[in-house]
């Protein structure tokens, strides 16, 4: 496994202690050797970053966040850009900068809020993520947490202050889809996108009434692995 060829102590990331390396080694394989671009959102002090940079020798890494860390100091093959992951427009302007044929492996890791990870997995998926390529999202367990800004306790109505001081434009977000249903339903929030993107992948079913009937269209994803706290998602070639 790849991880184990590296020393892992260097890299300040939660992804070490949080076992999710493992994960990672099992599906990030056949990427390791080749000739690769990655994008991960949300980069906290910058350890992932030097670690992606080592785990794939010919990588080209970027990182975007709405704060980027004052103390971190790119080195070759690392790109960083402030801003935020609900800005399609800024997410563009990134792409267009350091790749002309979009990322092999994109990684969210940013806000953990469902309304903001959807719209940035669709712009991305969908213009930015080259065929055959991967999509990761991680920690989408936080949404089961009644502590936590997305968890399945939310109120809208208690909580908006704390949502404003949070972002702006979840603000905006929260005012549209304030419900009478209480959150548990995980109707939407982390889990509940998480369910929509199993709903695409069953699209050959979900566009279908009848077991005879012809599907009104297949699939976006070759294939969806949720583990806990992460969900992998390969593009159709």
């Amino acid at each position: 496994m790849r991880s184990l060829k590296l020393d892992l102590d260097q890299y300040d990331t939660d992804k070490i202690d949080g076992n999710y390396l493992e994960r990672y080694d099992q599906i990030l394989e056949p990427w390791i050797e080749k000739k690769i671009a990655l994008l991960e959102l949300g980069v906290r002090k910058g350890g992932s970053l030097l670690l992606w940079r080592d785990y794939f020798p010919k990588g080209t890494i970027v990182g975007i966040d709405k704060k980027l860390p004052k103390d971190f100091i790119p080195t070759e093959r690392i790109h960083m850009y402030e801003g935020s992951q609900a800005d399609p427009k800024f997410l563009s302007r990134v792409v267009n900068d350091v790749t002309t044929d979009g990322f092999d492996i994109i990684i969210d890791d940013a806000s953990h809020m469902g309304e903001l990870t959807k719209i940035s997995f669709w712009h991305l998926f969908d213009n930015h993520l080259k065929p055959n390529g991967l999509y990761v999202i991680e920690d989408w367990g936080t949404g089961y947490w009644d502590d936590f800004h997305d968890g399945k306790s939310l109120n809208l109505d208690s909580n908006m202050k704390s949502f404003i001081r949070l972002n702006q434009f979840w603000s905006k977000v929260a005012g549209k889809l304030r419900l009478k249903i209480p959150m548990r339903c995980h109707s939407y929030g982390m889990v509940g996108f998480v369910k929509q993107l199993i709903d695409e992948q069953g699209a050959p079913d979900s566009t279908r009434k009848r077991f005879r009937d012809e599907p009104k269209r297949g699939s976006k994803f070759e294939n969806m692995i949720i583990f806990p706290g992460l969900v992998f998602i390969k593009k159709v070639g």
